[in-house]
């Protein structure tokens, strides 16, 4: 609560700071009150093209509406600039009806990220020559482009920062890596903007269409891997669905993982990509055969050596789609041990992916307190007790310790009398 507490202490002070901003330009409305119909004009454009964002991982959205701000900036006296930027923004957000906080620093973000690329790019840009005429103006374009991508991201990391208490840094990397390559393709657009406008103004309604493009380009990458997404988990829940003892099991072990990986202080990109491989975790076996699959009884040597394929046929599927390159790791090797005897690749110790060990405990786990044909479900008490005895020889201790701590137990919790008989039930079916 105390961090929500600071961050909104700290939206305020942003929002309040943008107010500052805008009441410093007012006066130049009064002495030019013709300028406010050129502000109307611009910001009625701006919050128009917020209204349409496109949502990228993590809830991070991108409009279009970057490269007018950006032609704004090379074209607008500042004045016009902010005020036209503080109420397109309001407008958009308002209209968008997202909580007060988020209007607020959503306005403020704005308005004090384009208070600083504009200040700085006046001070390189030459004026009384072409816009692209000489090295100084393509430097002035280019921090531009950089100081407005580097301050709005650093204001929105830090609120972030401040509500999760991770490193800004981090924060940072995990969040904005993917509105880079947009931000950076809306400086261009923006100074083409700009130059069809100094040449002939009704010219800049040619950009609508390229403006238009780019923005439906971006919203196809995301249907495509929100789609791409959606079809590998109905693929997993319906392998689970394919045996009556298995349902639910692959969206329990993610819940599972998800609650070990909080716990073990990952960060929410991390977080994100260790559960979507732990609902993936199992989608190997879409080749194994059913009379391997469903057995009720224990696998002959050369059975159980066709089942173990199904981590490294996993992994090899999902490292085929770019949004699951590092969870196809995770799974390929969610059956190693810590101590080098699991499969496929031996792998032990800290040579074994953190994603992977938190796999290898949430799947071992959830498998231990699910019923199976060949034996009933164990309580939470019996199958943390046997993951404490398995604690540096199957699993990682640290893990290990993270999903008791998760649970509410501790390592040193006593062992019950049961728990003995049930001590080679510890692999996942």
């Amino acid at each position: 609560m105390q961090n929500f507490r600071i961050a909104r202490i700290y939206i305020v002070i942003v929002f309040l700071l943008s107010v500052l901003v805008i009441l410093g330009v007012s006066s130049a409305f009064v002495n030019e009150p013709s300028l406010i119909l050129t502000a109307a004009v611009v910001a009625a454009v701006i919050a128009f093209l917020d209204l349409y964002p496109v949502i990228l991982r993590h809830q991070v959205e991108v409009t279009i509406s970057t490269a007018v701000k950006i032609a704004a900036v090379i074209l607008a006296p500042v004045p016009v600039l902010l005020l036209a930027i503080f109420f397109g923004t309001l407008i958009a957000e308002w209209r968008l009806k997202r909580v007060w906080y988020k209007q607020l620093f959503n306005v403020g973000v704005m308005t004090l990220t384009y208070t600083f690329a504009a200040f700085i790019y006046r001070i390189l840009h030459q004026s009384d020559i072409g816009l692209l005429a000489s090295v100084q103006n393509l430097l002035s374009l280019a921090l531009l482009g950089v100081s407005e991508l580097v301050i709005n991201s650093v204001l929105i990391s830090l609120v972030i920062a401040l509500t999760a208490k991770l490193p800004i840094t981090y924060v940072w990397a995990e969040n904005f890596k993917p509105i880079v390559l947009h931000d950076l393709s809306m400086l261009p657009l923006g100074v083409l903007i700009a130059m069809l406008w100094q040449s002939t103004p009704w010219s800049v309604i040619l950009m609508a269409a390229p403006l238009m493009a780019v923005r439906h380009s971006y919203q196809l990458v995301t249907d495509l891997q929100r789609q791409t997404r959606e079809a590998l988990m109905a693929l997993a829940r319906v392998l689970d669905e394919r045996d009556e003892h298995t349902s639910q099991h692959s969206e329990l072990v993610s819940q599972c993982a998800g609650m070990i990986a909080h716990e073990l202080g990952l960060g929410p990109g991390q977080v994100d990509v260790i559960t979507r491989a732990a609902w993936l975790h199992d989608i190997g076996k879409v080749g194994m055969r059913n009379d391997i699959l469903f057995k009720p009884g224990p696998l002959t040597p050369a059975e159980r050596e066709t089942a173990k394929r199904h981590a490294a046929l996993g992994g090899d599927l999902l490292e085929k789609f770019p949004l699951f390159e590092t969870g196809a790791i995770y799974v390929r090797h969610h059956h190693e041990r810590w101590d080098g005897k699991g499969y496929p690749d031996g792998l032990s110790g800290e040579a074994i992916p953190l994603g992977a060990r938190i796999l290898t405990v949430a799947d071992s786990y959830q498998a231990m307190v699910e019923e199976r044909p060949y034996r009933k479900p164990l309580s939470d008490e019996l199958a943390l007790e046997q993951l404490r005895q398995a604690a540096g020889t199957q699993f990682d201790p640290k893990v290990v310790e993270a999903l008791f701590r998760a649970k509410g137990f501790t390592m040193t919790s006593s062992v019950t009398d049961d728990s003995q008989r049930y001590h080679n039930q510890v692999s996942p079916a």
